[in-house]
């Protein structure tokens, strides 16, 4: 498998049976309420390896990103300023490398590694809260005054 194709690897619909039951806590019983609790360390693990993975992934994009980067710089930039008729300069090469086609695709690899980062961290971050609510649902854990849930 190519490491452009690693990203797409990445199956977060396995989190949506995690996911779904986000949605059912108010409802949870006493007694269902362990299986819950249960169901949402398993799905801080398997989004936390989902987001180790995505973090890899990303770590890659960016060194391809600038290894697209120094190619377009060093190797690239001068035989386009050339058949444009533009003076070989730093500032030239830099403009360059904005528009050659192999860093604008990496950029767009990379836009789209950041973005899954970003989604797991949300999910995992959904999986907590899920499992702390839960907890105070269940254990009485509400700190409300004597007045507040009458």
């Amino acid at each position: 498998m190519s490491d452009d194709k690693q990203v797409a690897s990445i199956d977060v619909t396995q989190l949506a049976v995690y996911l779904n039951k986000v949605k059912e806590i108010a409802s949870i019983n006493k007694m269902m309420g362990a299986t819950y609790l249960r169901d949402f360390i398993e799905g801080q693990d398997v989004a936390g390896a989902m987001l180790a993975r995505a973090i890899r992934e990303d770590a890659k994009a960016k060194a391809r990103l600038e290894h697209a980067e120094a190619v377009a710089y060093l190797d690239n930039a001068s035989a386009y300023l050339q058949s444009k008729g533009i003076k070989d300069s730093s500032e030239a090469r830099k403009r360059y490398v904005d528009i050659d086609e192999t860093v604008v695709a990496a950029k767009d690899k990379k836009a789209q590694t950041e973005a899954l980062v970003s989604l797991m961290k949300n999910k995992l971050s959904v999986l907590r809260q899920a499992h702390d609510d839960l907890k105070k649902i269940l254990y009485g854990d509400t700190h409300l005054t004597p007045y507040e849930g009458m």
